[in-house]
């Protein structure tokens, strides 16, 4: 166990202290009355107001409490002295601070500590306002909040007695020389004719100058006090009045204000005539200021009441009537006298009424300290509201039972709605977290929105939800790809939907409502049933919509999709949005980048078919022919199998090109491969590779065959010209064909002797087929 740290200033904080004369004094009725109270209000164990010096600290006032002082290095107090804050400890056994506290380690020992402390001058901490408890417990914001109060309020109170008590004693010594006395002549008018000497003390201004005669006295009053001066003046002097006795405020020369409290009397003869006013001046400036003080602690304490929101309330058992403060009837919205005419355990909701019961017996039977419990209650319109409610039992009969119960309650309605929410936004965080894992693992959108469609619609209560993706080639439609449909009333054909989903089901959203959602972007909620002119589905996928909420899905700031929630028990609020929010976006992100990779794979295809497709006439290129070439030549060497391979040759290409033009020789080029191609098996294969030259792979083909298939292509083309813009053009072709034998070494051995063979059909007189040598 570590004493608590020696704060910098601990010098003058004790200097202060001492000079305050609080300790080891009288018990003082107000704080004793504030700690009960403190004690009451938080329902602990014991509430004590300490001051810490030296060595020890000891108790101004206390409750639930034995000893008068205790030493300060075992003091959990001091540790807020040191802080300067308000400490909160919710279970001392845990605390590594004072697990081995002798007041911890003794049986029944402390659990729960708070302690807000008693500041004075902004910086030092005197003691605390500390509450102990012998069971571990919670404190809310709330409950700090009022601690803190409650402790100022005790500060506001020492230091204002003491400040009091000097000004008495201050007030003693002036009696015999600093009360400024003054008098004012009447006839002709009313002016001051003396003015004591001391004048200058109380008043700022010295004697010459208030006896000038053209000085008013009204005019070093306040503007704000003046009128009321001068009606009590003329009253005393109207003899309305026996005497005046007034605090007002007055502007020194130096500008400040000074409060005077001004006392005087009329002197009168003994045939009635006004002589004078007599008055006495007393400088109040300092009273005054502990007046205000002390108003503006009382103002905090009735504050502290307010914010707490407490109501109370006394339950007769033998009668059954309960008699409540007339917060609770506000709170409710009854009437004053509703608790006559009604049993308030009808106003408990039903869920929660087991529970209160249970709670109250366990206290009438003595298990529990106390009865504390939270509940809804209904109010008069019909909606409820939760309370915190605390009571004991404060009478029994003489057979012990129990007959009254008296306690507080608190409205926490916004707590337990706040917390729920919290809750809420949790499980949404969670669930963005779960689908991109899932979306990164799986890089299906689909599967992503199976997981997140159900959870969204439990937290939002509907019975059915829908998510669609607008397509990247069609986003001025109202065409959306169905990614996630769900309808809990008719779960028996879930699995139907999710097979539509799967292969691909698009569908068509129309309607005002669903157009404002994917043309500008608005979230719009759907208040009653929701007819075809709002939102209409085809085909029909989603149930009768009795409520919806239509939601936009973004990314950076483009609409990219859909997602509409239904049928909600209570209808949908604006305030789910900020809930979905995180989601909506997370959806969003995953359909761009999904939609990103699908772009990106439709690029890698093009590229690897760019790459290896002879892009004029749509067959493979030289470098992939090459490459086939290759893997059955090292096939022929393994397996003693067959191949053969033809170059074939454009005749008078070149006239072509001069004749008709370059784009009408790329049409007979790809007029050429379309009839080529249509004579040829499989297995075979038909590459550019360069020009006007074309070869053949013909596999598991021997040369006589290659030879005939080459040959049917010749005829072909040499039978039926080819059409150009209504123009028939006449082609032919010469060919080379070559079986791959023992004596060729590589692939180019073996194309060289098919090149050789077309030259010499070429120079046979083209239009026709040669074998090689």
């Amino acid at each position: 166990m570590k004493p608590a740290p020696i704060p910098a200033n601990e010098q003058e904080r004790l200097a202060v202290l001492h000079e305050l004369e609080i300790l080891d004094t009288e018990t003082d009725e107000i704080l004793d009355e504030i700690t009960a109270f403190a004690r009451e209000l938080f329902g602990v164990d014991a509430a004590l107001i300490t001051l810490v010096d030296e060595k020890r600290q000891w108790f101004k006032a206390k409750i639930g409490f034995g000893e008068a002082e205790t030493p300060r290095d075992v003091s959990f107090c001091g540790h807020v002295v040191a802080s300067g804050e308000t400490t909160v400890i919710e279970n001392a056994a845990l605390d590594q601070r004072f697990t081995d506290n002798p007041y911890v380690t003794a049986d029944g020992g402390v659990r729960f500590y708070a302690g807000a402390p008693l500041t004075v001058q902004n910086e030092f901490h005197l003691g605390t306002l500390c509450l102990i408890d012998s069971a571990p417990r919670t404190f809310s914001n709330d409950q700090q909040r009022l601690l803190e109060m409650l402790a100022k309020w005790i500060t506001s109170e020492i230091t204002a007695r003491h400040e009091r008590k000097n000004w008495q004693a201050e007030r003693d010594i002036l009696a015999r020389g600093p009360v400024a006395t003054v008098v004012w002549q009447v006839e002709p008018e009313v002016h001051l004719i003396y003015v004591a000497e001391n004048s200058q003390r109380i008043l700022g201004y010295p004697s010459e100058h208030l006896l000038d005669p053209d000085v008013r006295y009204e005019s070093i009053v306040h503007p704000d006090d003046r009128d009321e001066l001068l009606e009590r003046m003329h009253k005393l002097i109207d003899g309305k009045e026996d005497y005046l006795e007034m605090d007002y405020r007055v502007l020194t020369p130096a500008g400040d204000l000074r409060w005077v409290h001004h006392f005087a009397r009329a002197d009168i003869d003994a045939s009635g005539v006004l002589l004078r006013v007599r008055g006495y001046l007393l400088d109040d400036t300092k009273r005054k200021a502990l007046e205000l003080e002390l108003r503006e602690a009382n103002q905090s304490f009735d504050l502290a009441l307010t914010a707490g929101e407490l109501s109370t309330w006394d339950w007769n058992l033998e009668t059954n009537r309960i008699k409540v403060s007339h917060t609770w009837i506000e709170l409710l919205g009854f009437e004053r006298h509703f608790d006559q005419d009604a049993d308030w355990r009808e106003l408990v909701h039903p869920d929660d009424q087991a529970v209160a019961r249970e709670k109250l017996k366990e206290h009438l039977k003595g298990l529990k300290e106390r009865f504390e419990t939270n509940f809804r209650l209904r109010r008069a319109d019909g909606e409820y509201i939760w309370l915190h409610s605390v009571g004991r039992v404060i009478e029994r009969d003489q057979d012990g039972r129990a007959v009254r119960v008296v306690g507080i309650h608190r409205d926490i309605s916004t707590e337990v709605r706040n917390e729920r929410q919290r809750r809420q936004q949790n499980k949404v965080l969670e669930l963005v977290s779960t689908v991109q894992h899932e979306f990164l693992l799986v890089k299906n959108f689909s599967e992503v929105c199976d997981i997140a469609l159900p959870e969204l619609m439990s937290l939002t209560e509907s019975e059915t939800g829908f998510i669609g993706e607008l397509r990247a080639s069609a986003r001025e439609s109202n065409m959306l790809l169905v990614q996630g449909l769900r309808n809990n009333t008719d779960k028996e054909s879930q699995a139907d939907r999710q097979r539509l989903v799967e292969q691909g089901l698009e569908i068509e959203l129309q309607g005002s409502a669903i157009e404002r959602v994917l043309r500008e972007g608005k979230p719009e909620i759907c208040y009653g049933e929701v007819c075809n002119e709002q939102a209409q589905f085809t085909p029909a996928i989603m149930p009768s919509l009795h409520n919806a909420f239509l939601l936009p899905i973004y990314f950076r700031g483009e609409v990219v999709g859909c997602m509409v929630l239904g049928n909600r028990p209570n209808g949908y609020e604006q305030s789910l949005l900020t809930l979905l929010e995180p989601i909506l976006n997370t959806l969003g992100t995953l359909m761009h980048m999904r939609r990103v990779d699908e772009e990106r794979q439709s690029a890698v295809e093009e590229l690897r078919r760019m790459a290896t497709i002879d892009e004029l006439t749509g067959v493979v290129n030289r470098r992939v022919f090459l490459e086939v070439c290759s893997q059955r030549f090292d096939e022929q060497q393994r397996y003693d199998v067959p191949v053969s391979l033809a170059v074939i040759d454009l005749d008078f290409f070149k006239r072509i090109n001069d004749t008709y033009g370059h784009a009408a020789g790329d049409e007979v080029l790809r007029q050429f491969t379309d009839i080529a191609e249509s004579k040829l098996r499989e297995p075979d294969l038909l590459g550019r590779m360069g020009g006007e030259e074309f070869a053949i792979l013909f596999p598991y083909t021997s040369e006589a065959d290659a030879f005939q298939a080459t040959e049917r292509i010749r005829q072909a083309i040499a039978e039926h010209p080819l059409s150009l813009d209504g123009e028939d053009i006449n082609l032919t072709i010469s060919a080379g064909v070559a079986q791959l034998r023992a004596g060729d070494t590589d692939v180019d051995r073996w194309i060289a002797r098919a090149d050789a063979a077309l030259y010499e059909a070429k120079d046979s007189g083209r239009n026709r087929s040669v074998v090689a040598k």
